[in-house]
């Protein structure tokens, strides 16, 4: 694909990690996107959320580094949260893919930060 790269911003909130991702997600920047998704998680957060609602496209490769980075967080004890709105342009793509079944999925920023700090079920969002 051409398009905008990837681009990865993360801020804190209450000492949760939010991780904000914009553009497209592929092959070519796929490792790099996770490196600075896996850079994101301080040692004292419960996990990470990871908002995607600005990514516009996303491969296998992109698949990849979501279940990659589901499975290094839950072996540290930590959650993985994404917030994937309805109107997201790849909801469709992690449905089909199953990513729902291993990772809570959420409609907003707010509710992931809510579910986090209470420890919810990891499937959160209907499919």
């Amino acid at each position: 694909m051409i398009g905008m790269p990837a681009r990865v911003t993360v801020v804190d909130r209450e000492g949760v990690p939010i991780a904000y991702v914009e553009g497209e997600i592929d092959l070519q920047n796929a490792e790099a996107v996770g490196d600075a998704l896996g850079g994101a998680v301080a040692p004292a957060s419960p996990g990470l959320i990871v908002d995607l609602s600005g990514v516009t496209y996303l491969d296998s490769a992109g698949l990849h580094i979501l279940f990659d980075l589901e499975r290094r967080l839950s072996r540290g004890g930590r959650a993985l949260r994404l917030v994937i709105p309805d109107r997201a342009v790849i909801r469709r793509v992690l449905l089909i893919a199953g990513v729902g079944d291993r990772i809570a999925l959420h409609p907003d920023v707010d509710d992931a930060v809510r579910s986090l700090a209470a420890g919810g079920d990891r499937r959160d969002l209907p499919s």
